[in-house]
């Protein structure tokens, strides 16, 4: 005989790293949960009637007041947790934005704070080796975004 029949979920979520430049150096919004204890990238729930973007640049918006815009997708995380007798499987997309405007605020029902952090040091703070990984991606990739933001607004030649 079998016992109870366990349960399987879907979840799917978005957040994002999102990037400033100031005096040239690379600063990421962090945001703080579990007493300012863990260190993380702002992420929620995607809704029905949203796409993926629409729902990390919502959910970046809410937890830490910043308005963004999507460079690109960063990597897609995938794991799977226990609530109860459910077994959920998460997937979470973040991407890669750059700071439009807006002021840090943390959403205090969601988060205990958030921090501009920059980005060397936004590697040892992350709590989560899968967000390391993807703020080491950022880094790496930064001088990219970088160049090319600065090559595109340089004077053309008259």
């Amino acid at each position: 005989m079998q016992g109870g029949k366990r349960k399987t979920r879907n979840e799917h979520s978005s957040g994002g790293a999102v990037i400033s430049f100031r005096d040239g150096a690379a600063f990421v919004a962090m945001i703080a949960t579990r007493n300012r204890t863990r260190w993380g990238l702002p992420k929620g729930a995607v809704v029905e009637g949203e796409t993926s973007e629409q729902a990390a640049l919502r959910e970046v918006l809410e937890e830490t007041g910043l308005e963004a815009s999507v460079v690109k997708l960063l990597d897609t995380i995938e794991y799977f947790f226990r609530a109860g007798d459910t077994l959920i499987k998460k997937r979470v997309d973040f991407y890669l934005m750059s700071y439009v405007g807006g002021t840090l605020t943390p959403q205090l029902s969601e988060v205990d704070d958030v921090e501009w952090v920059s980005l060397p040091e936004s590697l040892a703070r992350a709590s989560f080796e899968s967000e390391r990984k993807l703020l080491e991606t950022a880094l790496s990739e930064l001088e990219q975004v970088r160049s090319a933001v600065l090559t595109s607004s340089s004077p053309a030649p008259s």
